[in-house]
């Protein structure tokens, strides 16, 4: 994801795959709306996880309309994943940004490693 200096955001996503997957599935984590959004309004995200399980609720969309509603993106990742395991059993993890430059990260599986910069710090701050 990236945050311009005037607040635009973008957002991509490249899929690592699935250990065990199936010979011929396709990755669906970068989908958009499910693994990966960017809206000015609201912010940009990038989930990744089980991509079925992250299609089924529509993770980083729905986790931007909290975002826009006026949620912490920390608070929003967290609640947003707690809510996909409670309803799916499936861990992920999810990183927000909002237009205002707030970042938000969290992740249910047993690690996740995160990394940001910006131009106060000038080098990447890793969050695992």
């Amino acid at each position: 994801m990236a945050r311009g200096r005037a607040g635009r955001v973008a957002a991509a996503t490249s899929t690592g795959g699935v250990a065990g997957k199936r010979s011929g599935r396709v990755g669906d984590s970068a989908v958009i709306g499910a693994g990966t959004y960017a809206d000015d309004r609201l912010g940009a995200g990038s989930a990744t996880g089980p991509g079925e399980a992250i299609i089924h609720l529509c993770l980083v969309r729905s986790a931007l309309e909290l975002v826009g509603r006026g949620f912490g993106p920390s608070w929003v990742a967290r609640h947003v994943l707690a809510e996909l395991e409670r309803r799916l059993g499936a861990p992920a993890g999810l990183v927000l940004i909002e237009p205002a430059g707030r970042i938000g990260s969290a992740h249910t599986t047993e690690a996740m490693a995160a990394a940001w910069r910006s131009e106060k710090t000038g080098r990447p701050l890793l969050v695992g």
